[in-house]
């Protein structure tokens, strides 16, 4: 199972009523028209680069419904979660400040892995 494998059956395992994750990639690419494909390449009319997310973000973003405190009994609030998939190894060190500062801000971070 690969890692792309596993977050589809994350995204398929979302809870409707609580939960919403999106995958974002990080990193940069190239966005045109594809005028021909070579052997070795492909060749892109109006060529302009396409920047997703900074290096280090998760695979997955969003927000799930949490029930707070005994004041708060009844009202629902939105927290942001990040979820990054792993089907091998730990989070490298770009990702581990990304994870630092939402828990020091009262997020959710998970480290999705293969059952």
């Amino acid at each position: 199972m690969a890692e792309q494998d596993l977050i589809k059956k994350r995204l398929l395992a979302l809870d409707p009523e609580r939960e919403r994750l999106f995958r974002i990639n990080a990193g940069m690419g190239w966005a045109g028209q594809i005028l021909r494909r070579e052997k070795t390449h492909i060749v892109i009319g109006n060529p302009r680069p396409l920047r997703a997310a900074p290096p280090g973000w998760p695979d997955l973003v969003g927000w799930e419904t949490v029930e707070i405190t005994p004041e708060m009994v009844g009202k629902k609030i939105a927290v942001f979660v990040f979820e990054e998939v792993k089907f091998t190894g730990d989070l490298r060190p770009n990702q581990k400040p990304f994870r630092d500062v939402l828990e020091k801000m009262g997020g959710i971070h998970r480290v999705v892995r293969p059952d």
